[in-house]
Protein backbone atom coordinates (compact mmCIF):
# COMPACT_ATOMS: atom_id res chain seq x y z
CA UNK A 1 0.00 0.00 0.00
CA UNK A 2 1.30 3.73 -0.76
CA UNK A 3 0.14 6.70 0.94
CA UNK A 4 0.68 9.66 -0.63
CA UNK A 5 -0.87 13.53 -1.28
CA UNK A 6 -4.10 13.78 -3.57
CA UNK A 7 -4.49 15.93 -6.20
CA UNK A 8 -7.40 17.09 -8.37
CA UNK A 9 -7.35 14.01 -10.65
CA UNK A 10 -8.33 12.44 -7.56
CA UNK A 11 -10.65 14.59 -6.45
CA UNK A 12 -13.74 12.47 -8.89
CA UNK A 13 -12.58 9.24 -6.54
CA UNK A 14 -12.54 11.05 -2.73
CA UNK A 15 -16.09 12.69 -4.07
CA UNK A 16 -17.82 8.59 -4.61
CA UNK A 17 -15.91 7.56 -1.87
CA UNK A 18 -17.10 9.95 0.76
CA UNK A 19 -20.81 9.45 -0.87
CA UNK A 20 -20.66 6.40 -0.23
CA UNK A 21 -20.65 6.89 3.57
CA UNK A 22 -23.58 9.39 2.84
CA UNK A 23 -20.90 12.34 3.87
CA UNK A 24 -22.23 14.47 0.57
CA UNK A 25 -19.35 15.94 -0.13
CA UNK A 26 -19.02 18.27 -2.96
CA UNK A 27 -15.89 19.05 -5.69
CA UNK A 28 -16.23 22.54 -4.38
CA UNK A 29 -15.22 21.39 -0.58
CA UNK A 30 -11.83 19.61 -2.04
CA UNK A 31 -11.22 23.10 -4.05
CA UNK A 32 -11.77 25.27 -1.05
CA UNK A 33 -10.13 22.93 1.06
CA UNK A 34 -6.87 22.97 -1.45
CA UNK A 35 -7.26 26.64 -1.87
CA UNK A 36 -6.89 27.77 1.61
CA UNK A 37 -2.86 26.96 2.31
CA UNK A 38 -4.04 25.16 5.76
CA UNK A 39 -5.15 21.79 4.79
CA UNK A 40 -3.58 18.48 2.62
CA UNK A 41 -5.98 15.43 2.02
CA UNK A 42 -3.41 12.01 1.64
CA UNK A 43 -4.78 9.14 -0.36
CA UNK A 44 -3.98 5.45 0.49
CA UNK A 45 -3.65 3.62 -2.92
CA UNK A 46 -4.01 -0.45 -3.51
CA UNK A 47 -5.25 -1.16 -6.77
CA UNK A 48 -6.87 2.35 -7.02
CA UNK A 49 -7.51 4.70 -4.19
CA UNK A 50 -9.00 2.50 -1.03
CA UNK A 51 -8.69 5.89 1.28
CA UNK A 52 -8.13 9.02 2.03
CA UNK A 53 -7.73 11.62 5.41
CA UNK A 54 -7.65 15.16 5.45
CA UNK A 55 -5.57 17.11 7.75
CA UNK A 56 -5.70 20.75 8.74
CA UNK A 57 -2.70 22.51 10.10
CA UNK A 58 -3.91 25.82 12.65
CA UNK A 59 0.00 26.27 13.93
CA UNK A 60 -0.19 25.07 17.22
CA UNK A 61 -3.82 22.92 17.00
CA UNK A 62 -4.18 20.39 14.38
CA UNK A 63 -7.60 18.68 12.66
CA UNK A 64 -8.09 15.68 11.35
CA UNK A 65 -11.05 14.70 8.79
CA UNK A 66 -12.41 12.64 5.96
CA UNK A 67 -10.65 9.55 7.19
CA UNK A 68 -12.32 6.71 5.43
CA UNK A 69 -11.39 3.45 3.96
CA UNK A 70 -12.86 2.07 1.10
CA UNK A 71 -15.50 -0.93 2.79
CA UNK A 72 -13.89 -4.20 1.37
CA UNK A 73 -10.24 -2.85 2.47
CA UNK A 74 -11.27 -2.18 6.27
CA UNK A 75 -9.97 -4.17 9.32
CA UNK A 76 -6.64 -4.44 7.90
CA UNK A 77 -4.85 -1.74 8.85
CA UNK A 78 -5.17 0.55 6.39
CA UNK A 79 -6.97 3.73 8.75
CA UNK A 80 -4.35 3.06 11.09
CA UNK A 81 -1.51 3.93 8.87
CA UNK A 82 -3.62 6.79 7.50
CA UNK A 83 -4.28 8.10 11.03
CA UNK A 84 -0.33 7.78 11.82
CA UNK A 85 0.73 9.63 8.71
CA UNK A 86 -1.39 12.22 9.42
CA UNK A 87 -0.21 12.27 12.85
CA UNK A 88 3.30 12.48 11.52
CA UNK A 89 2.86 15.09 9.06
CA UNK A 90 1.11 17.84 11.25
CA UNK A 91 3.62 17.15 13.25
CA UNK A 92 4.31 18.50 17.34
CA UNK A 93 1.21 20.23 17.75
CA UNK A 94 -0.29 21.40 21.35
CA UNK A 95 -3.33 19.69 20.07
CA UNK A 96 -4.94 17.75 17.63
CA UNK A 97 -8.38 16.89 17.51
CA UNK A 98 -11.12 15.08 15.42
CA UNK A 99 -15.50 13.90 15.50
CA UNK A 100 -15.70 10.61 15.69
CA UNK A 101 -18.96 8.67 14.54
CA UNK A 102 -20.37 6.48 17.39
CA UNK A 103 -18.79 3.27 15.24
CA UNK A 104 -15.44 4.63 15.02
CA UNK A 105 -14.87 5.33 19.02
CA UNK A 106 -13.30 2.48 19.81
CA UNK A 107 -10.66 2.85 16.97
CA UNK A 108 -9.51 6.47 17.93
CA UNK A 109 -9.39 5.50 21.70
CA UNK A 110 -7.10 1.82 20.89
CA UNK A 111 -4.58 4.84 19.09
CA UNK A 112 -4.06 7.51 21.83
CA UNK A 113 -7.40 9.93 21.89
CA UNK A 114 -9.30 10.90 24.52
CA UNK A 115 -13.17 12.02 24.52
CA UNK A 116 -14.11 15.88 24.60
CA UNK A 117 -18.13 15.91 24.06
CA UNK A 118 -20.53 15.03 21.85
CA UNK A 119 -21.67 16.63 19.40
CA UNK A 120 -24.59 16.12 16.71
CA UNK A 121 -25.31 16.36 13.22
CA UNK A 122 -28.69 17.78 12.61
CA UNK A 123 -30.99 18.59 9.74
CA UNK A 124 -33.45 21.38 10.05
CA UNK A 125 -37.39 20.85 9.84
CA UNK A 126 -38.95 24.76 9.53
CA UNK A 127 -41.15 26.33 11.46
CA UNK A 128 -38.88 29.30 12.33
CA UNK A 129 -38.76 32.59 10.53
CA UNK A 130 -34.81 33.75 10.41
CA UNK A 131 -34.25 36.51 12.59
CA UNK A 132 -31.05 37.74 10.88
CA UNK A 133 -29.48 40.21 8.80
CA UNK A 134 -27.04 39.72 5.56
CA UNK A 135 -23.79 41.20 5.30
CA UNK A 136 -20.28 40.98 3.72
CA UNK A 137 -17.06 39.95 5.29
CA UNK A 138 -15.98 41.64 8.31
CA UNK A 139 -12.31 41.03 10.10
CA UNK A 140 -14.56 40.77 13.17
CA UNK A 141 -15.34 36.51 12.03
CA UNK A 142 -11.78 35.62 12.00
CA UNK A 143 -11.71 37.46 15.71
CA UNK A 144 -14.69 35.87 17.33
CA UNK A 145 -13.25 32.88 15.20
CA UNK A 146 -9.92 33.13 17.09
CA UNK A 147 -11.27 33.86 20.24
CA UNK A 148 -13.88 30.98 20.59
CA UNK A 149 -11.73 27.91 18.71
CA UNK A 150 -8.33 29.17 19.78
CA UNK A 151 -6.43 28.98 16.72
CA UNK A 152 -6.04 31.16 13.19
CA UNK A 153 -8.41 29.70 10.09
CA UNK A 154 -9.01 33.22 8.28
CA UNK A 155 -8.24 31.83 4.71
CA UNK A 156 -10.60 29.25 5.23
CA UNK A 157 -13.31 30.99 6.75
CA UNK A 158 -12.94 33.44 3.63
CA UNK A 159 -13.41 30.83 0.87
CA UNK A 160 -16.17 29.70 2.77
CA UNK A 161 -18.05 32.69 2.79
CA UNK A 162 -17.02 33.50 -0.46
CA UNK A 163 -18.43 30.02 -1.83
CA UNK A 164 -21.77 30.95 0.36
CA UNK A 165 -22.77 34.28 2.28
CA UNK A 166 -22.28 35.40 6.10
CA UNK A 167 -25.16 36.94 7.96
CA UNK A 168 -25.47 38.06 11.11
CA UNK A 169 -27.60 38.25 14.54
CA UNK A 170 -30.23 41.57 14.25
CA UNK A 171 -28.61 42.43 17.46
CA UNK A 172 -25.45 41.48 19.77
CA UNK A 173 -22.12 40.44 18.15
CA UNK A 174 -21.69 37.13 16.38
CA UNK A 175 -21.94 35.89 12.90
CA UNK A 176 -23.39 32.39 10.63
CA UNK A 177 -21.37 31.22 7.67
CA UNK A 178 -23.98 29.51 5.27
CA UNK A 179 -23.11 27.52 2.09
CA UNK A 180 -26.07 26.32 -0.31
CA UNK A 181 -25.20 23.23 -2.04
CA UNK A 182 -26.54 20.49 -4.94
CA UNK A 183 -26.17 17.64 -2.18
CA UNK A 184 -26.27 19.15 0.61
CA UNK A 185 -26.46 23.13 2.37
CA UNK A 186 -24.60 23.40 5.77
CA UNK A 187 -24.75 26.26 7.91
CA UNK A 188 -20.98 26.36 10.04
CA UNK A 189 -19.38 28.22 11.91
CA UNK A 190 -21.57 29.72 13.69
CA UNK A 191 -20.67 32.30 16.98
CA UNK A 192 -23.50 33.79 19.26
CA UNK A 193 -24.88 34.23 22.87
CA UNK A 194 -27.83 33.10 21.21
CA UNK A 195 -28.71 30.18 20.95
CA UNK A 196 -31.52 30.62 18.56
CA UNK A 197 -29.48 32.15 15.82
CA UNK A 198 -28.03 29.11 14.40
CA UNK A 199 -31.98 27.44 13.56
CA UNK A 200 -32.74 31.48 11.99
CA UNK A 201 -29.48 30.80 9.64
CA UNK A 202 -30.70 27.25 8.96
CA UNK A 203 -33.60 28.81 7.98
CA UNK A 204 -32.84 31.09 5.09
CA UNK A 205 -31.49 27.74 3.54
CA UNK A 206 -34.61 26.42 4.31
CA UNK A 207 -35.68 22.63 5.23
CA UNK A 208 -33.36 19.57 4.97
CA UNK A 209 -30.03 22.03 5.63
CA UNK A 210 -27.56 20.75 8.05
CA UNK A 211 -25.09 21.60 10.98
CA UNK A 212 -22.86 19.88 13.37
CA UNK A 213 -24.10 21.50 16.76
CA UNK A 214 -22.93 21.18 20.25
CA UNK A 215 -27.36 22.33 20.99
CA UNK A 216 -29.87 20.11 19.32
CA UNK A 217 -33.08 21.66 19.45
CA UNK A 218 -35.86 18.92 18.49
CA UNK A 219 -38.78 21.84 17.98
CA UNK A 220 -36.54 22.66 14.94
CA UNK A 221 -34.04 19.78 13.86
CA UNK A 222 -34.03 16.38 13.57
CA UNK A 223 -30.43 14.61 14.84
CA UNK A 224 -29.04 12.56 12.56
CA UNK A 225 -26.26 10.75 14.54
CA UNK A 226 -24.24 11.63 16.86
CA UNK A 227 -20.56 12.77 16.74
CA UNK A 228 -17.73 12.57 19.68
CA UNK A 229 -15.00 15.51 19.30
CA UNK A 230 -11.93 13.59 20.57
CA UNK A 231 -7.92 14.83 20.93
CA UNK A 232 -4.56 14.12 21.44
CA UNK A 233 -2.37 16.49 23.34
CA UNK A 234 -3.99 18.85 25.00
CA UNK A 235 -7.86 19.26 25.35
CA UNK A 236 -9.39 21.91 23.27
CA UNK A 237 -10.28 25.14 24.49
CA UNK A 238 -13.37 25.65 23.03
CA UNK A 239 -15.49 28.51 24.06
CA UNK A 240 -19.19 26.29 24.16
CA UNK A 241 -21.18 29.49 25.53
CA UNK A 242 -20.65 30.93 21.78
CA UNK A 243 -20.23 28.06 19.86
CA UNK A 244 -23.57 27.19 17.98
CA UNK A 245 -22.02 24.88 15.51
CA UNK A 246 -18.71 23.68 13.95
CA UNK A 247 -17.66 24.40 10.26
CA UNK A 248 -18.67 21.23 8.23
CA UNK A 249 -15.74 21.03 6.34
CA UNK A 250 -13.96 19.79 9.74
CA UNK A 251 -16.21 16.64 10.42
CA UNK A 252 -15.66 13.51 8.65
Amino acid sequence: MKIRMANREDYDRLISLSQEEGWNYELKDFLIMERSGCSKTLVAEREGIIGMITLFDYGEIGWISNLLVEKRWRKIGVGRSLLMEGIRMLGRKKTIALFSTQESLPFYLKNGFAKDRDLYFVKFLGGLEGSVKKGGWSESIERMDRLCFGYRRGPLLRLLAESGSVVYPKEGEGFAIIRPGTMESSVGPVICDDSGFLYSAMSLLGVGSTAVTPYPDPRFAEIIFKATLMYLGDRPRIDYSKVQAFAGLEYG
